[in-house]
């Protein structure tokens, strides 16, 4: 009998395969999803209702605080890097390229596309007006959410999950990461910083780039299983 359960316990060991990041990642990921569609609807409620001022009003007074002309020539330099003219350009250089036409270039492209639109459709349904302060870039449409949060979090953080997904080399993915990590995270608090934003537009709009990263991640994923399946 013992011998039995030896050999089942055998068995059950050499079937198991071992638990991987990816493994990890697809658990966590509805979870991530959840958290981050909840967070976008209580900011929503929070500025429908008047009620973000308690949050913003700290924070972007803050960051005025540190405005200096020393700051604000890289602080435009870097908000710049997440408009459409800068990511229309540098998908059509990844498209044109075939190395990264498919694995980037197309999940860039038209992830991008899709918060762009979604982001454009937000604003005109909030109709939220624009800080009335002093602005250091010339901004005219409404201000939630963010649209500049929206395309760094999504275009540079989903450039990361492609570069652990594709890159091999463990020295590359880490400089790249870092490299791509800096505008991700920077470009939300520069649009505050520049007076055309609350920050409550920023966390919003990181909120929906992060769900679209989560989406295509999930599209290439279920394409990479079926073509394995095959």
């Amino acid at each position: 009998m013992e011998e039995k359960e030896r050999q089942a316990e055998n068995v059950t060991e050499r079937t198991v395969p071992p638990v991987t990041g990816r493994d990890m990642w697809r658990v966590a990921r509805p979870i991530l999803g959840a958290f981050a569609v909840c967070l976008f609807f209580v900011v929503l409620y929070a500025v429908l209702t008047d009620k973000a001022a308690a949050f913003d009003d700290p924070v972007r007074h803050f960051l005025y605080s540190l405005q200096s002309d020393a700051l604000t020539i890289p602080t435009v330099i870097l908000t710049h890097m997440s408009n459409w003219i800068f990511m229309v350009g540098v998908c059509i250089v990844l498209l044109l390229i075939p190395r990264t036409r498919f694995r980037f270039g197309v999940p860039l492209s038209a992830g991008a596309l899709a918060t762009v639109a979604l982001n454009h459709l937000i604003k005109s349904l909030v109709e939220r007006p624009r800080p009335e302060v002093a602005q250091l870039v010339e901004e005219s449409y409404h201000s939630f959410p963010s649209g500049h949060s929206t395309n760094s979090m999504f275009f540079y953080g989903m450039s990361i999950w492609l570069v652990w997904h594709y890159v091999q080399s463990p020295a590359l993915r880490t400089v790249l990461t870092v490299a791509l990590a800096i505008p991700m995270l920077l470009i939300g608090p520069t649009r505050v910083y520049l007076g055309v934003h609350y920050p409550t537009d920023v966390v919003a709009g990181w909120c929906i780039g992060f769900v679209a990263i989560l989406v295509i991640a999930e599209i290439i994923c279920r394409r990479e299983r079926r073509t394995q399946s095959l």
